[in-house]
């Protein structure tokens, strides 16, 4: 016999393992399997035992100072309030800056303009909705004025939606933050619905949360690489072409929380020339083919009503005969929303994009996806990518002039949308051991506010709300752990704890505009 795990043999054949090596080296895999796991499924990242802060297990061994920091595995498994939603204890937890000192304001009714009829008055924001508070939003010039008008219609429960495009790298690559920041502002506001899902993932680790979400047979084009037709990627940048008749597509409400019902439907499409037909079908209900034909290039949109609750989007390739059912789909997104009042917040994950991919928009087509989607607020958490890479040098000129091009085009489509830059987040580097800043960060965040405030659009200090110097050190240290091993990512709880900074924010920044009159 050669089975390792037999402790009959007496005698162990040539290239066999006695039977306590193999019953060892079976626990070991195992064992490694289980560390393993957590570096290689998405949303685990709590669990790393081991990452470039730690010290080598052997070493720790050896030395005579107490290892400090890190999330192992059955640390975090006694902490379930922590990774299972307690966002209380998990702010707490976190390593973060002292809380702004928050004045007392008094509240100005704004005399309404003749012709006007007078609004209703809203409540002020109860101040434990930004208790925490680490960083204001910077709005010298009322950039935000937009969306707290929004907001304040929803407050009045005016049957309106407050929508929300967030623009953001890998950093929200799995929609966490966004989801954290829908989660909270739905909660306070209502749910106003899921919001955009691209029809399929523009890239490998690309996510959604609070939606099912299913694709197969898609060819994806993504802005980043600019090689799609027409430069026409939809307002999350990612075109979905079939590959043949099998390509499909399913949207569904999630069992319970923040995305289980909706009301509308909405296809976001290219027609054009050699456009095909797509079979949409919801819940078991009988099919219903769209022409995406047309003589020219255009933007559609199809929408379909359905009674408020769980629902099931299903979105297929029709071919018929001979090359039919081949790449003649062109299909952008589909929102998932209720009638409100509420709040929708759009995760627009650019994987791996550096800033200037927004230029890479056909101008037209940006303009009419801003149009057809109609955000009263547009989010641009970019820079990342610009801020770390070493193969792809930082000129500032240069990025100052693409920025600020970029901020245009989209107030120019929709002059009455408010305007957010988030600076990036720290990104850490290893220096003997340590972790230290990244020396390009600091100045990359004064960069992106002087070019958020020339253009008119408001600004957050992410890198400050979250610590400034040195953050990465910590979050990395902390219990659970908030950024992942490359010093670059937020892990899930990090997710929520930004999410939580960039909320309190804007409730702040709502009180101080209900406080000022609503001006």
């Amino acid at each position: 016999m050669t089975s390792g795990v037999s402790t009959h043999v007496k005698d162990t054949p040539e290239g066999a393992h006695p039977a306590g090596v193999g019953r060892a080296m079976l626990i070991a895999g195992f064992a490694a399997c289980f560390v393993w796991i957590p570096y290689a499924i998405d949303g685990l990242e709590d669990f790393q035992v081991v990452g470039p802060n730690d010290a080598i297990p052997l070493t720790d061994l050896l030395s005579a100072t107490p290892r400090q920091g890190g999330a192992s595995l059955a640390g975090a498994l006694r902490r379930p309030s922590l990774l299972e939603g307690d966002d209380e204890a998990l702010m707490e937890a976190a390593p973060l800056p002292e809380a702004v000192r928050v004045e007392p304001r008094r509240t100005r009714r704004r005399p309404p303009t003749e012709g006007e009829p007078p609004a209703t008055p809203i409540a002020r924001i109860d101040p434990e909705e930004f208790e925490g508070l680490t960083r204001e939003i910077e709005d010298p010039r009322g950039a935000m004025r937009g969306f707290y008008r929004r907001l304040a219609a929803v407050e009045r429960d005016e049957p309106v939606l407050a929508r929300m495009g967030v623009y953001g790298t890998s950093t929200n690559g799995a929609d966490r933050m966004t989801s954290q920041l829908r989660r909270l502002l739905q909660r306070r506001f209502g749910d106003g619905g899921k919001g955009w899902v691209p029809v399929a993932a523009g890239w490998r680790y690309q996510r959604h949360q609070d939606v099912e979400w299913r694709y197969d047979h898609w060819r994806t084009y993504v802005v980043n690489r600019a090689n799609g037709p027409l430069d026409r990627y939809g307002w999350g940048g990612v075109l979905a072409v079939n590959r043949h008749r099998g390509a499909e597509s399913e949207f569904a409400t999630t069992a319970s929380g923040p995305g289980s019902r909706v009301s509308r439907f909405r296809i976001f499409h290219q027609a054009f020339p050699e456009g095909g037909r797509l079979s949409v079908r919801v819940d078991d209900g009988p099919p219903r083919i769209i022409d995406t034909s047309a003589s020219e290039p255009t933007d559609r949109v199809e929408e379909i009503e359905v009674p408020d609750g769980a629902h099931t989007l299903q979105l297929s390739a029709v071919g018929e005969g001979e090359g039919q059912g081949q790449e003649d789909l062109r299909l952008y997104g589909v929102t998932m929303e209720r009638d409100g009042p509420g709040v929708v917040v759009d995760g627009l994950a650019l994987i791996g994009a550096f800033t200037r991919v927004l230029r890479l928009f056909d101008r037209e087509h940006l303009s009419t996806q801003v149009r057809q989607r109609d955000p009263n607020l547009v989010v641009f958490w970019m820079g990342a990518n610009d801020a770390v890479s070493e193969r792809v040098p930082f000129v500032e000129d240069q990025y100052r002039r693409h920025y600020r091009g970029i901020l245009r085009r989209y107030q120019d489509a929709n002059p009455g949308m408010s305007c957010l830059v988030m600076s990036i987040l720290d990104k850490g580097e290893r220096d003997g051991g340590r972790i230290r800043t990244r020396a390009r960060v600091p100045r990359m965040v004064q960069v992106q506010r002087e070019i958020a405030l020339a253009e008119g659009c408001a600004f957050f200090d992410t890198y400050e709300a979250m610590g400034g110097e040195g953050t990465m050190r910590r979050w990395y240290s902390n219990s659970p752990r908030l950024v992942t091993a490359d010093l670059g990512h937020l892990t899930a709880s990090g997710s929520r704890v930004m999410g939580t900074l960039v909320y309190r924010a804007l409730m702040k920044g709502f009180d101080d505009w209900i406080a000022d009159g609503e001006r």
